[in-house]
């Protein structure tokens, strides 16, 4: 069980660091472009889309560890590849929760951690493009 909370708080930690840094950087950097507005928006939403997979990514990494330190594994059909740690951390990061595969053992307590921490880093990346929205429109003098 200590190995499961170690792995989760290391992922939440370094997710949200990482999200952080890839969208604040390209919002910055797209705020100081020379871009049509609807360019940096779009811009602004595949860098968030980015990040996000990114995220989805250093939890499949979190689930693969958690099944090779043998806390638990990935149940379905058949005998869990990567891209079914990939496809289970997508569903599981945004929420939906389809109940094809399932988390056995202690990689349950991860896959709660990263639900949660989809639904913030998601939250998150919607204020992000929110006020980046208002401020390139109060630039524009509209």
């Amino acid at each position: 069980m200590i190995l499961a909370v170690l792995i989760a708080a290391l992922t939440f930690v370094l997710s949200g660091a990482l999200h952080y840094v890839i969208v604040s950087g390209a919002i910055r950097h797209l705020g100081a472009a020379s871009y049509h507005q609807g360019r940096k928006l779009v811009a602004a939403l595949c860098v968030s889309g980015i990040a996000h997979i990114a995220v989805i990514g250093l939890y499949t990494l979190a689930y693969w560890a958690g099944r090779a330190a043998g806390i638990g594994d990935l149940s379905g059909d058949a005998t869990a590849t990567s891209m079914d740690m990939f496809y289970f951390s997508l569903v599981t990061y945004t929420s939906l929760g389809l109940g094809d595969i399932v988390p056995t053992g202690h990689l349950r307590l991860i896959a709660g951690i990263e639900a949660l921490n989809g639904f913030l880093l998601i939250s998150c990346s919607a204020a992000m493009l929110f006020l980046f929205m208002r401020d390139q429109h109060a630039a524009d003098g509209s």
